[in-house]
């Protein structure tokens, strides 16, 4: 059966279900149900760090499926980063941002496996990733630019607005921006597997034992959309850090 955990929707169970009788015991604090957006996203580092050492310890000059998969998937973000910064600049982000953006969607994808759950369907995952791609925006700005430099971008253009611009700019940067970006993957990882966990709760049995999976549809529409939030993630952190540094400004 789905739990549901304090103010949040229901789920369906996870691994944790199994071994531990009281999902309301807390740890330092918390319940399981608050740490288990911690313990998912442990998971998808552990899963992540293993299998690319197992990959890429035995490298070949004739690659096999899974070597090649991930030269592909290198060579896509490399190209994919380059082109939103810059040559210049975006070289120096290509392994953040790779890294930000399989991250964002192994997690997202853990929802469609059995007995596990998305870390991205919670908002404090979702805030933290955004506060990493918030302070690296202003601290990279602040290094290229210099302070004096790095606040004239928020005067804007004409100079003579700035007095109109500068609080709305501010509100952009400091508020705006945090709060869509963390709230648009919540939002919608939340919704997705809302929409999958129903379907499954209203999967009839064939022979009283065999399920019928009428949550297919929602499930493939589930692998497009968590592909589609994690490139918009990835895309805004690009958009953010190029701004930032003045890259853009730079290129037009």
């Amino acid at each position: 059966m789905a739990h549901e955990a304090e103010g949040a929707v229901k789920e369906l169970p996870t691994f944790l279900d199994f071994f531990v009788l009281d999902m309301d015991q807390t740890y330092l604090g918390l319940s399981l149900h608050q740490w288990m957006p911690v313990i998912m996203s442990g998971v998808a580092i552990t899963f992540l760090v293993l299998y690319c050492y197992r990959i890429t310890s035995n490298l070949k000059k004739i690659p096999g499926l899974q070597q090649a998969l991930l030269e592909l998937l290198v060579e896509s973000l490399d190209d994919f980063v380059k082109s939103q910064m810059g040559k210049v600049v975006g070289a120096s982000f290509v392994a953040f941002i790779g890294t930000l953006f399989i991250y964002i969607w192994v997690m997202n994808i853990m929802g469609q496996i059995p007995l596990f759950h998305s870390p991205t369907a919670d908002y404090n995952t979702t805030l933290a990733l955004t506060l990493i791609v918030f302070l690296l925006t202003h601290y990279y700005g602040l290094k290229n630019n210099g302070p004096i430099g790095y606040f004239k971008h928020f005067l804007g253009e004409p100079k003579w607005l700035a007095p109109l611009l500068l609080p709305i700019h501010l509100v952009q940067e400091f508020l705006a921006r945090p709060l869509t970006l963390s709230l648009r993957l919540f939002g919608n990882l939340t919704g997705q597997h809302t929409i999958l966990s129903i379907g499954i709760g209203f999967s009839p049995f064939l022979f009283g034992f065999l399920p019928i999976p009428v949550q297919l549809p929602a499930a493939l529409l589930d692998v497009l959309l968590a592909t589609l939030q994690a490139g918009i993630f990835a895309v805004l952190a690009c958009f953010y850090i190029a701004g930032a540094i003045g890259t853009l400004e730079e290129q037009h």
